[in-house]
């Protein structure tokens, strides 16, 4: 298939590029290159690359070009990032989806049959003391824009489904992210423990540390959405899944003691009267696993070991913004 990755640049999507090129699909990069062409560097001469906003409906329309799949990757991600980028908040993960489905799904333009848009478990919020665990299933809560935005976006890509004949949408709630990618993060929970304690030798938690955190690596989320686009119709059209390992489901505390293991000379410091994130929620995936046969392949512990393995062998400039979707000015 030839594949339009939204976001295609970015922490997820060099990696689902990597990934499609892996299964012999065509992928057409679609991105603002916020943080440079640096994490596509190594696919350059097998890919297409159009640059250009998503909130932008010529850019679409000329990006959609010959395209039989999406996979919508694109927007500005976390809570702190969407607060301090309010108006590029809402019309990048909002309006830009209701553009990209408009373009995609409208009768005067060829209709592109699939679309695998990435979401976030976010939408449940702090469900502890109210289910055990997270279905599919489980009402949804959402305690910050971000999520509220990707609920929204949800029901733009459904509400299209059910008035466009033959447009087959996917949504996959993504867990919390961790690990390695070309385009590194440095500002996820667990790639944040680990880059402190590498850099500063001291990981703080603030609040107790019992909330749970569900994790995956990113790679893992790179392959579970092109197996899932790769699946046939019947079996994930208009359907919702989780994207995340039950065995990854970690406290904020596991997750820095983890860090501890392997950077034995850093310490945990506890501040419990700060206040902290309120998600709260162990989330079950086995859906994704049960329909698709989608498996992780990382765990927690995989994942530190090669990001201090990479924050050791590359010589990078760790504190600059291009790592830390919060410090950059979004228009």
């Amino acid at each position: 298939m030839k594949v339009l990755v939204t976001g295609g640049a970015g922490y997820i999507g060099c990696l689902v590029v990597d990934e499609l090129l892996k299964h012999n699909h065509q992928p057409k990069v679609f991105d603002l290159f916020n943080w440079g062409k640096e994490s596509i560097e190594p696919f350059m001469d097998q890919i297409e690359i159009y640059e250009g906003d998503c909130r932008n409906s010529r850019d679409i329309i000329y990006a959609l070009e010959d395209i039989d799949a999406i996979i919508h990757l694109a927007g500005i991600v976390g809570e702190f990032a969407c607060k301090s980028n309010h108006k590029a908040h809402f019309s990048i993960n909002i309006e830009s989806t209701r553009t990209l489905i408009n373009c995609c799904t409208d009768p005067e333009l060829d209709l592109v049959r699939d679309f695998i848009f990435a979401s976030s478990c976010s939408v449940y919020g702090n469900v502890k003391g109210l289910h055990d665990e997270v279905t599919e299933e489980t009402p949804t809560a959402p305690l910050s824009s971000y999520a509220h935005a990707k609920l929204r976006s949800e029901k733009i890509i459904l509400d299209a489904m059910e008035s466009v004949p033959h447009f087959h949408p996917t949504i996959l709630r993504l867990t919390t992210l961790f690990g390695w990618s070309l385009r590194p993060r440095l500002d996820l929970v667990t790639n944040l423990f680990a880059y402190n304690a590498w850099k500063n030798g001291k990981m703080t938690i603030f609040g107790d540390g019992l909330q749970y955190r569900s994790l995956i690596h990113a790679r893992d989320v790179a392959r579970a959405l092109v197996q899932t686009l790769e699946a046939p119709r019947l079996m994930r059209s208009g359907r919702i899944f989780h994207v995340g390992e039950e065995t990854n489901n970690k406290t904020v505390k596991e997750i820095a003691e983890i860090v501890q293991s392997q950077l034995p000379s850093a310490e945990i410091e506890m501040n419990p009267g700060q206040p902290s994130d309120r998600r709260d929620y162990r989330i079950n995936c086995r859906k994704l696993k049960n329909i698709i046969g989608w498996e992780a392949a990382y765990s927690v512990e995989d994942g530190i070991k090669e990001l201090i393995e990479n924050l050791n062998t590359m010589d990078w400039d760790w504190e600059s913004e291009r790592y830390r979707n919060h410090l950059f000015r979004y228009v």
